[in-house]
This record gives C-alpha cells, structure tokens and sequence, in this order.
C-alpha cells in the first residue's frame, strides 16, 4: 500500500498528475480541489495517497490535505459511489460544503454533476453521523485563517502586534459568531478603538 507520495511534479493533466519519486513516475489521479493547488512543472509535492486495488490494476488517487482524504475514503464506503465519483464530487464542491451538506441533509439540492438525488439521500443517510471529525478539522482550519487573516489586517491598519495580542481572547471570541473577515475587523476596530 501506498500512504504518501512525495517528490517532483513531471506531469500535470487535468486531473492527473504525474510524481517523480527518485526516478519513478507514479499517476495519481487527483480531484480539482488538488489540482488547482499543485504548484507547476519541476515543483516539489507532497500528496496523501489512497491506494485503489482493482483486477488488473492499482489506481493512486491524491489528495493535498487529510481533510480530502478522509472523505474521500468516506464517500467510497458507501455502496455504489466508487473511487472515479467521489474524485467528481470533490472536485465538484469543497470539502467544508460538501461536509456541511451531507451533515444539513440538503446534498440533494447540491446538483452534483453526475450524482442523482437518490445517491445523494444514500450518502446522506449513510455519513450524515459519521463526519464530525472532519468537520471539526474543517471548523478549526477556517478559525485559524480567519484569525491570521484578521491579525494580518491590523498589522497594516497600523495597530503594533501587543495591542493585537493582548485583544486576541476577544477576537477569537468574535470569530466564533462570524464567518466574514469583514464583519470580524469590523467588530475587533470596534473593541481597540474603545481602549
């Protein structure tokens, strides 16, 4: 089995990338999420690999975090959605929503390309209870970019790192009412300007 690919990209295709590892080139199939992410020709990567046996072959499939990986792995548990659909349904929508919808019960408004509205109540019914660690991980990575995003703001509005240090309690605070930068420098200017 192989867990984890890291070396050169030789060959990138839609959906296809090809990883030179010490002068092996291994095709890993990768959904867009991926893809779009993968730097360029000549570039170091490193993907987690999810190792698909079949008869007469083994396919590789990528993925740049575990996030992706988890649900891939998630979503092909369920019978009847295979390696090739779930592959679709990430490149078809982010982790976080697609997470969100399966969780909401609403995957069916989605329309995945390619996923009718009968799989989609399956894949419901079958991951809706069995994704909170992923959306936890979800939740906590968008937390924390937000909070960077935030600091980052500040930092340029002129404010010195110990004024926003010392707000950080309360800006987390704000982050966790909010999903907008916008609304959270709104209300954080609000709270530094007080003092």
């Amino acid at each position: 089995m192989i867990y984890l690919l890291r070396g050169v990209i030789a060959c990138k295709e839609m959906g296809t990338v090809v990883i030179d590892v010490n002068g092996v080139g291994y095709g890993v199939t990768v959904p867009l999420s991926t893809y779009y992410d993968l730097g360029t020709m000549g570039e170091e990567v490193e993907l987690k690999i999810h190792t698909n046996h079949r008869e007469n072959s083994i396919e590789l499939f990528g993925f740049l975090t575990d996030a992706e990986k988890k649900l891939f792995e998630k979503l092909i548990s369920v019978s009847g959605i295979g390696p090739k659909a779930a592959t679709n349904m990430l490149s078809n929508i982010s982790v976080s929503e697609l997470v969100k919808s399966i969780i909401n019960g609403n995957l069916a408004q989605r329309k995945i390309r390619g996923i009718g509205t009968k799989t989609a109540i399956k894949i419901t019914n079958e991951l809706k209870d069995k994704l909170d660690d992923i959306a936890s991980d979800e939740e906590l990575s968008a937390s924390n970019t937000l909070l960077d995003d935030t600091v980052s703001a500040l930092l340029n509005l002129g404010y010195t790192r110990a004024e926003v240090e010392t707000k950080t309690p309360e800006i987390k605070k704000i982050i966790e009412a909010s999903d907008s930068t916008e609304d959270v420098l709104r209300d954080v200017l609000k709270i530094i300007r007080k003092n």
